[in-house]
């Protein structure tokens, strides 16, 4: 009899927790819509030469907030994800609203080489820092 009680108890409380777990997340995580991607090569400033993304990304409502990214690159291929909050519970805007980003992607770059930059869904080709169409 014992047992049973404790299992019952147990099998609540997993499910009180699991109850509790999916109110308590207030915010979803989403992919930010990525309006320009630019790949600035900053000589002068250090050597090596520094590089950075900058990105002009945000979200379809009001109610959005920048959250995070991750850099990868593979040789001559830079992977970049920026995501964003977006809380549930909030009455929003329907309106787009951007914000610029600066992201640094580290040295060992070559002039006259292309770099090829995957921001989210966006895909653009880089020689020395300028878009290639």
């Amino acid at each position: 009899m014992r047992k049973k009680i404790v299992v019952i108890l147990v099998a609540v409380v997993v499910v009180a927790a699991l109850i509790v777990g999916a109110v308590a997340q207030p915010y979803r995580i989403y992919p930010a819509a990525v309006r320009e991607v630019h790949f600035d090569i900053l000589v002068g400033e250090s050597l090596p030469t520094q590089c950075y993304l900058r990105i002009v990304a945000g979200g379809r409502n009001t109610c959005w907030r920048p959250w995070r990214y991750c850099v990868m690159r593979f040789g001559n291929i830079i992977f970049a994800r920026v995501l964003t909050l977006h809380h549930r519970n909030e009455l929003c805007g329907q309106a787009f609203t951007w914000e610029e980003k600066v992201i640094p992607v580290g040295s060992c770059f070559f002039p006259g080489s292309s770099y090829i930059v995957v921001v989210n869904d966006v895909v653009a080709t880089f020689v020395d820092g300028r878009r290639m169409r």
